[in-house]
């Protein structure tokens, strides 16, 4: 972990910016000053990690730059960035949510990377399934979308009732009236912000088994923290701060925070349009960047409840050694210095001078020589010790420990299929493909042949994080070498099994364990069970299949879970389409292959029109691709399906899938 915290070692991690806000490499030791409690201490140990490299200074990166993480999803050695967001719905306008969506959509679609883990939680309106650490982008457009205005009866800018029945007011202005300074808005607003940090504090929880230095991005209208007059409020609000703080610090947690408001003008002022010459007003001090409107400048004052909100997430981010994105319309700019900022970062380690440790907060400070380099440091730490978590210690442990994680465990290779097709109009068929690398298991001799142990665990969830079914199996391979080196050649020891399920959201969760070694593989599918009474315009899951050049015979069978094929095969393709328009009872449904390779399109068909059947409500769409001139490798094929006869709010399908040319 980057932070431990003990009498014989405090470890902190610190992040350093020049004056344009890029990260600065190459520092050493004697570049920076630690003090604690206003005390200079000796750092004793120094390391730089570049996160983008998977490396440390000094060090061979662990694995390639450019490696691409296993079918299977990214290890713990593939993952080189961590960024969470905490959407908090309480404090978000409705018209404010559109530009969330937009930065989310952003992010994902151009900045995000296939080391990277991500997750978007929301403060009250979030599901389980969506809310997950993922490194899949569809499973992070569906958590986008979903980002919709949701009722509470603390939401900020909902007219409900509070307590007896009084509107709440809103935390900075805007969307509702009611008087911002009663004794219940600063209740309303103290219990929004322990929501808000509450969640945060339980993400947090999920992020310290984690490697490496991870990115919180609280994305808010305002944490109005410091808005109560009481001085028992006050002292009960340092203590949480210094708790959250203490806890972000072990988990090696830094809370960025954005005000999703941008910059706002108050008191008549119109609002500032969306333009470089308002983003770049200024850069302001503190620990953010962008900086309050100037009075003088504007001619108003902005509200005091404004200038508390926006004070109460520049501490969060002080506190936590991260960025506040503060009155700036350019979110994607803001957002964009915040993932800049997880590039590199220095580890610190020093004895502290004081060693009896009584849990009091004990203040950090790390200061660059050079007085042109920011630096992005913790507050402080609780003084107590880090006690390590027990290491599980069954055999169901171990398999729920992987089964849960976000990271996927990497000691066993896997290939992992879940193809879904209609069974009735609201339930699927669902078959589940699963394919052993023998190579990663532990055979023995036994009476001349060879023989391995091991357990297979799948575990189904639905959208909103239920255990929705599951199944546990102990297999003993029993090989002769040859069926042994056969295993091999063709890619696994295969084990299927099938399932219906409900319509609905899901989310497939297998792990197989060696009983020899006690190693694990894990791996994770998403799966969509549409509802045909209701879905509209749908499709299965597509399906692929090896196949000898030139015979199309129609729908393929699924290749195994490899999906593998050879140069010498063709590759056929099928997919079967639900519910499409009709006019004069045919349809008008186009479809368009497009084949990648790690994000880069290689070939792409014009798009071609879809023959109805005697059913017209259940299309048949299959053909093949020769293989005979691909370069062996993996491989995603993208099957695009649109509907000519929907209208504008029905969107197109995509439905894909990996596959790998071998010769």
């Amino acid at each position: 972990q980057p932070v431990r915290i003990s009498t014989e070692l405090v470890q902190i991690d610190v992040v350093v910016t020049d004056k344009q806000g890029r990260v600065v490499k190459g520092l050493t030791k004697d570049d920076f000053e630690l003090y604690e409690n206003g005390k200079k201490q000796l750092v004793s140990f120094f390391e730089m990690v570049d996160a983008v490299k998977g490396g440390r200074a000094g060090q061979k990166p662990s694995v390639d730059p450019e490696h691409v993480p296993s079918a299977q999803g990214p290890g713990e050695t593939d993952i080189r960035r961590i960024f969470a967001f905490i959407i908090d719905d309480l404090e978000i306008r409705r018209t404010d949510m559109v530009f969330v969506r937009q930065m989310l959509t952003n992010f994902v679609e151009t900045q995000m990377q296939p080391t990277d883990l991500v997750a978007i939680v929301r403060t009250v309106g979030g599901k389980g399934l969506l809310q997950q650490f993922t490194s899949d982008k569809e499973l992070l457009r569906r958590a986008i979308a979903a980002l919709t205005p949701m009722t509470h009866p603390l939401n900020a800018f909902e007219a409900g009732g509070s307590g007896a029945g009084a509107p709440i007011a809103p935390a900075g202005g805007g969307d509702g009236g009611g008087d911002i300074s009663g004794a219940e808005s600063d209740t309303d607003n103290m219990l929004r912000a322990y929501m808000s940090l509450g969640t945060a504090s339980y993400v947090i929880d999920s992020l310290k088994q984690l490697p490496g230095r991870k990115a919180m991005i609280l994305v808010s209208s305002g944490l109005p923290i410091l808005s109560t007059n009481s001085g028992n409020s006050t002292d009960s609000i340092s203590s949480f701060l210094n708790s959250l703080t203490d806890k972000a610090a072990r988990a090696g947690v830094a809370i960025n925070t954005m005000d999703i408001r941008g910059m706002k003008a108050h008191s008549g002022v119109a609002d500032f349009e969306d333009t470089p010459g308002v983003s770049s007003t200024g850069t302001g001090g503190g620990r953010g960047f962008g900086r309050g409107p100037d009075e003088s400048q504007f001619g108003y004052r902005a509200p005091f409840d404004t200038i508390q909100a926006q004070q109460g997430l520049r501490t969060l981010a002080a506190d936590t050694g991260g960025i506040a994105v503060l009155n700036r319309n350019d979110f994607n700019a803001g957002l964009a210095q915040i993932v800049s900022s997880s590039e590199a970062y220095y580890l610190l380690a020093y004895t502290p001078l004081d060693s009896r440790f009584k849990g009091d907060f004990r203040k950090v400070e790390v200061r660059a020589k050079n007085k042109d380099y920011r630096v992005y440091s913790r507050r402080g730490y609780l003084a107590r010790e880090d006690r390590p978590p027990a290491a599980p210690a069954t055999k169901q442990e171990q398999v729920l420990q992987a089964i849960k994680s976000p990271v996927a465990r990497l000691d066993i290779d896997l290939e992992a299929t879940v193809l879904y097709k209609a069974a009735t109009p609201d339930r699927g068929a669902i078959d589940i493909g699963l394919l052993i690398d023998p190579r990663k298991l532990t055979f023995e001799e036994v009476n001349g042949k060879q023989q391995a142990n091991y357990d297979v665990v799948g575990f189904v969830y639905d959208e909103l994080g239920r255990l929705r079914g599951g199944f546990s199996q102990t297999i003993t391979a029993t090989l002769t070498p040859e069926q042994l080196a056969e295993a091999v050649r063709e890619g696994g020891l295969p084990y299927s099994t099938t399932t219906t399920l409900r319509a609905g959201v899901y989310q497939i969760r297998l792990a197989v364990r060696d009983n020899k070694t006690a190693t694990v593989g894990s791996v994770s599918r998403y799966l969509e069970v549409p509802n045909l009474t209701r879905a509209g315009f749908t499709a299965s899951s597509l399906l692929l299949s090896a196949a000898p050049p030139g015979e199309v015979k129609g729908m393929p069978t699924a290749l195994s879970a490899a999906r593998r094929v050879s140069r010498k095969q063709d590759l056929r393709y099928g997919v079967v389409i639900y519910n499409p328009k009709l006019k004069d009872g045919r349809p008008q449904v186009q479809t368009q292959i497009v084949i990648s390779q790690e994000g880069r399109v290689i070939y792409k068909e014009p798009e071609q029109a879809v023959k109805p059947g005697s059913n017209p409500a259940q299309l048949f769409k299959y053909g093949q691709l020769g293989m005979a001139h691909v370069k062996p490798g993996r491989y995603t094929m993208t099957l695009r399906i649109s509907d000519r006869l929907a209208d504008k709010k029905t969107p197109s399908l995509a439905r894909s899938r990996d596959f790998v040319v071998v010769d």
